[in-house]
């Protein structure tokens, strides 16, 4: 191993991770590092990797979770709240400030027991702190939890997680230890072998889901499961199956083996039904703020078009304002969500489901629409940007989870003749680097 660096960090980039020099002026990029601390690196300066924090900064807190800094998942436990805020706010506004426009803040919710949905991973090798190599611990064995950075074959066993709820940790449990109290392997994503693969689970107003993902199941696996998933203290249990070699949570349905197959969230005063697999922001109470400051954003007008509009959260959050909303989401579940979510809470709405850049041309507009476009990370696609960057709209909502792909998408929107007017920065992901921005856009 090469020799550690000490490097002293002094900000937070716009990605959540630590920047800081060396003793020699090199700038490095540290996942997990904090503005004031002083870090021992190993790597390359663009992609430091945390060893060994040598002096804490001085608002240093303790971190809750028993797995931090080695967990794939929060970066920021150890600094406070309110910094944390402010140290995004200030790396926001120093990326976006080429897009001009007023910059109205950040807002956020709780700091702790705010996500709705999570995914864990089965594995049979557990990855180790660098504290932990020469205690004894075995490296192999039977555990669940959250992939490492940069590691997806081994996983940060984890009995429980911080940033979801006790109802959701405590469902967690007894799923946990029944699944690695079977008698059937985990699954080895090198040899693409094994039965256990993913465990999900998503929250809403009537209780807790469990999305169990394994390899093709034999009867004696079904009976098993049928017999035990009563005992997990949820409101439904899902079963769903896959073999494909790709180590994600998704699959096909075999069976509802307990309860029911959805969730109910409200917000603002409306009702939302929520498939297991739908697209839906995972911070309730952030979704409420990001909810409101996308109406406030978007204003009123004839017809709302959504794009990329999920279980049509932000589109029916708007639709007071609007005569009708018509929007498109890739997701078949949640397009089947959205529309039963508009007839539920009365709103005239049409959503499409599909590509948004193959089927955009198909929504009704109308004259002069407000749109509003919540893209995944990777921002727009090419097709999608140049429809709308040529649309005679009213205004343009832009909701990004990423601001770099905001930036991006922006600066061509730009040379396409609209402007930035306004920016707001929520918070929905505290002890984490993300954010999401939303913009509104005019016609300059």
């Amino acid at each position: 191993m090469r020799t550690p660096v000490p490097v002293t960090i002094d900000s937070f980039g716009p990605d959540g991770n630590g920047s800081g020099l060396d003793d020699k002026g090199r700038r490095w990029t540290v996942r997990g590092a904090a503005p004031g601390s002083v870090v021992a690196v190993v790597g390359r300066p663009k992609s430091g990797i945390l060893l060994e924090t040598l002096a804490p900064a001085e608002d240093a807190v303790e971190p809750r979770c028993a797995q931090f800094a080695v967990c794939g998942g929060c970066q920021w436990q150890h600094v406070p709240l309110e910094r944390q805020r402010a140290e995004k706010a200030a790396a926001l506004t120093k990326l976006l400030a080429p897009l001009g426009g007023v910059d109205h803040g950040i807002v956020g919710a709780d700091a702790y027991g705010y996500r709705n949905k999570v995914e864990l991973s089965f594995g049979r090798l557990r990855y180790m702190a660098k504290a932990e190599l020469d205690t004894g611990i075995t490296r192999e064995g039977r555990f669940l939890g959250m992939h490492a950075p940069g590691r997806f074959d081994k996983v940060v066993d984890a009995p429980r997680c911080e940033i979801v709820s006790d109802a959701m940790n405590a469902v967690l449990a007894r799923a946990r230890a029944d699944t690695l109290g079977s008698p059937w392997p985990l699954w080895d994503p090198v040899a693409h072998t094994g039965f256990w693969r993913h465990l999900g689970l998503r929250e809403g107003r009537n209780g807790v889901l469990v999305m169990m993902f394994t390899a093709s199941g034999d009867d004696e696996q079904a009976a098993w499961l049928a017999h035990h998933a009563p005992g997990w203290g949820a409101a439904g249990v899902l079963w769903y199956e896959t073999d494909r070699p790709a180590d994600a949570a998704i699959g096909t349905l075999r069976a509802v083996l307990h309860g029911q197959d959805h969730v109910v969230e409200r917000l603002g005063g409306l009702t939302y039904r929520l498939s297991p697999t739908a697209f839906f922001q995972v911070n309730p109470a952030g979704a409420e703020l990001l909810c409101a400051t996308v109406a406030q954003a978007a204003g009123t007008g004839s017809t709302l078009v959504d794009l990329y509009c999920g279980t049509g959260a932000l589109g029916l959050a708007c639709a007071k304002g609007f005569d009708r909303v018509v929007g498109i989401d890739v997701n078949v579940a949640s397009i089947a969500d959205a529309q039963a979510n508009a007839a539920a809470n009365g709103v005239d709405a049409t959503f499409l489901a599909g590509e948004v850049e193959k089927r955009v041309t198909e929504l009704a507009m109308g004259d002069r629409p407000v749109v509003i476009v919540d893209p995944p990370r990777v921002g727009l696609h090419p097709g999608a940007l140049a429809f709308v960057a040529g649309l005679d709209a009213k205004a343009l909502v832009y909701v990004a989870c990423r601001p770099t792909s905001l930036l991006r998408d922006g600066l061509a929107l730009m040379e396409a003749g609209w402007r930035c007017t306004d920016r707001w920065v929520v918070d929905l992901f505290p002890q984490t680097g993300h954010v999401e921005v939303v913009s509104r856009w005019e016609r300059a």
